[in-house]
């Protein structure tokens, strides 16, 4: 281990955080630490894939030594600001009585087992999954072995280029910067190492969970159901093969993701410009992650536009919204200029005969991988039992309801995926479905568990802290 790999790790956690503690104010309490520091090192490795981005055709042992000097002094200063900056709202202190359940201890214990376990996977496997090696993976291996940030193309203008600093792939125009953040650990290491670049992924998990019970927390989740909640999404199946067979990039889809939605549940309930700002940080990432990344920015984009409506446009809304649909899908069999294009690079076929044909094995595929077979034990079920039993905390909510209409959206947008685009034949054969149907379980299992929140709670002030904040008073 050198010191450019331990400084690897420092940079992009001290820049993230410092912008989370930015946005929301210094942390005080211990949730407060969590969440800023679980929060903002997603946060800050996505910055430094676009900071990586930047430096154009670089060497790969130069990466970390021209970034980090620039980086973070710029964390730290942030930090300062962060710090020595008067809050702007006063808060009170909340009773601090839901203490931890001493049983609730063993479900800690077992997280910390299930990560043992995993991080075991990580270091003595090389990389097993085919979307590994095959796409997400490919090219920070190639830089790595050829020493240079080269650029990839695709097939027909590699082949007429005759400088020799062009590479190609099938997977040329997929988003980078997960091969920007493998190729930064690994350059850090000196060399490239399976194990290395695969720790990342486990650092993820870590973070998904720590994040997601300290928002829980914030939100006003009592401790127990909170960790009830990390612990179900700590041990998913599917999620736990996603880490300990690392590589690919929906695990990541669905950590920023479900950050952003519980930042933006935040600006809801409490109306916090920070809170808000961050939920568009995390979902201007998406498309930097994975293609439909675009397509969840789009979706959350527009689910944040209905909050802001008034009733009235808001039922316009509605009722435009299947015409825009449908206009969409006529413009896109007319073959329209920048419509069609578009959507062929989502993938939807205009061949309606065989999406006709395949559709009634695609939708009963789908319903046995989400709610048949063992990837989710019964995630789906309870989610729906949820609804059922909570459905008088959801109709208090208006929050709430509008982040179930962004979950509904999705699920659509999930179903219009498997059966609308060629797509479908891998959910027949159940090696997508559950997969990509994991990119939107974090921000349900959240939905979920707010739905247990008592009234009391719901209404309790965000900060956990046993005394005052320091305030910039407005009263006259």
């Amino acid at each position: 281990m050198t010191f450019a790999y331990v400084l690897a790790w420092i940079v992009p956690l001290a820049l993230g955080s410092a912008i989370v503690a930015l946005a929301l104010g210094r942390p005080r309490a211990r949730v407060e630490w969590l969440h800023t520091l679980s929060c903002g090192f997603v946060l800050g490795l996505l910055l430094c894939a676009l900071a990586i981005g930047t430096l154009g055709r670089v060497e790969v042992s130069r990466i970390v030594p021209k970034l980090a000097p620039l980086l973070l002094p710029l964390a730290l200063a942030l930090w300062m600001w962060a710090w020595w900056r008067p809050q702007k709202v006063e808060v009170a202190a909340v009773d601090r009585s839901d203490r931890l359940h001493p049983w609730l201890w063993a479900l800690v214990a077992l997280l910390a087992f299930r990560a043992w376990l995993m991080a075991d996977e990580i270091l003595l496997r090389p990389m097993y999954p085919w979307d590994a090696w095959a796409a997400w993976l490919l090219k920070p291996k190639a830089w790595m072995l050829g020493g240079h940030l080269d650029r990839f193309v695709g097939f027909d203008r590699w082949l007429g280029d005759g400088s020799g600093l062009l590479r190609t792939a099938q997977t040329w125009n997929y988003p980078e910067a997960l091969g920007r953040l493998a190729v930064w650990f690994a350059s850090a290491w000196g060399e490239w190492n399976a194990g290395v670049v695969g720790a990342l992924w486990l650092a993820l998990w870590c973070a998904l969970l720590v994040g997601c019970y300290a928002q829980l927390r914030g939100l006003g989740l009592d401790r127990n159901r909170a960790l009830v909640a990390a612990y179900a999404l700590g041990s998913l199946p599917l999620i736990n093969v996603h880490v300990a067979l690392a590589g690919y990039a929906d695990l990541w889809i669905a950590t920023v993701l479900a950050f952003a939605c519980l930042f933006w549940m935040r600006w809801l309930e409490r109306r916090e410009a920070g809170a808000l700002a961050l939920a568009a940080l995390f979902a201007a990432m998406l498309p930097f992650i994975k293609l439909e990344g675009g397509i969840w920015l789009v979706i959350l984009l527009a689910t944040m536009l209905y909050e802001r409506m008034s009733p009235k446009l808001r039922r316009i809304a509605l009722v435009l919204a299947p015409l825009i649909g449908f206009g969409v899908v006529a413009a896109y069999f007319l073959r329209w200029p920048l419509i069609a294009p578009m959507l062929d690079r989502v993938g939807l076929s205009a061949d309606t005969d065989v999406l006709a044909q395949h559709a009634p094995s695609v939708i009963a595929a789908a319903a046995q991988g989400l709610f048949a077979q063992y990837n989710w034990h019964l995630f789906w079920f309870a989610v729906a039992l949820t609804l059922a039993l909570r459905y008088a905390q959801l109709a208090r909510s208006p929050a709430l309801r509008v982040f179930g209409l962004f979950l509904l959206l999705g699920c659509g947008f999930l179903f219009a995926l498997f059966v609308l685009t060629p797509a479908g034949k891998w959910a027949e054969s159940y090696t997508a479905v559950n997969r990509l149907s994991l990119q939107i379980v974090p921000a349900m299992l959240a939905f979920a568990a707010l739905l247990w929140r008592e009234p009391q709670q719901a209404e309790a002030p965000l900060r956990t802290g046993g005394r005052m904040v320091e305030a910039v008073s407005t009263a006259p």
